[in-house]
């Protein structure tokens, strides 16, 4: 059994204790709004990057880049205590990576850049709720899929001639979210802080377009301030 399918299992558990324990009649609730927030984005590898240049001088100090996000959302309470998060936003995400072969294949020194990568991006996320009839307390996991938009390559160290890739090789992404968020219900609608980890499964590039990494998927960390309106009520 992998991290993933754990978690997934873990949060439907709770909701299934969560439920059960629920016996007062409860009225389903629609919630659409909006979201807003900022992204410390970085590109996973499986090794560290080189982050100093030919002498020997610290090129970047954060490897975490910060960047924006926000979209649209709609909430479905099924019941107390679960519900369903469906977003779509214009996520900003990327990081710092390193070319070690130039567009025709040769190997080079590494020449360390930052990859800005913005994407359209739908995440559906289960919503376990727990707390009293005001403030509570949201648990969320789910998949997201995503488009890029547009990409830009900023080079943090002279190339020296070498022509390297100007652009992703993969336009789609996929991968999971995790996290927590604070709501305040109100008559009419829903404030909520939210904090989410939100991990890509596939990679930015080809293996060996940029480098030797298998690995080179974006990882990001977002804190979000959201705002629902109750449209429906049945």
């Amino acid at each position: 059994m992998n991290k993933t399918t754990g978690i997934i299992i873990f949060f439907v558990l709770i909701s299934s204790v969560l439920n059960a324990q629920d016996k007062e009649p409860f009225v389903p609730e629609h919630l659409f709004g909006f979201t807003a927030g900022i992204n410390m984005t970085s590109i996973f590898h499986e090794e560290n990057l080189t982050y100093t240049d030919k002498n020997g001088n610290l090129i970047v100090k954060d490897k975490l880049i910060q960047r924006y996000s926000g979209g649209i959302s709609y909430k479905y309470i099924s019941s107390k205590n679960v519900g369903i998060l469906l977003e779509l936003t214009y996520n900003q995400k990327g990081g710092y990576n390193e070319f070690m072969f130039d567009l025709n294949g040769n190997v080079t020194d590494s020449t360390l850049f930052n990859h800005e990568l913005d994407y359209l991006e739908f995440s559906f996320l289960t919503d376990i709720r727990m707390g009293k009839k005001h403030g509570k307390i949201n648990l969320y996991v789910g998949p997201h899929i995503s488009y890029l938009l547009k990409d830009k390559i900023i080079f943090m160290e002279n190339t020296y001639g070498h022509e390297y890739a100007d652009k992703a090789d993969y336009n789609i992404a996929g991968g999971i979210n995790g996290g927590i968020g604070y709501s305040y219900n109100f008559n009419k609608g829903e404030l909520e802080l939210r904090f989410i980890f939100n991990q890509d499964f596939t990679n930015i590039f080809k293996e060996k377009t940029v480098n030797n990494f298998s690995f080179n998927e974006n990882q990001t960390l977002s804190f979000t301030v959201s705002y629902y309106y109750k449209t429906i009520k049945k």
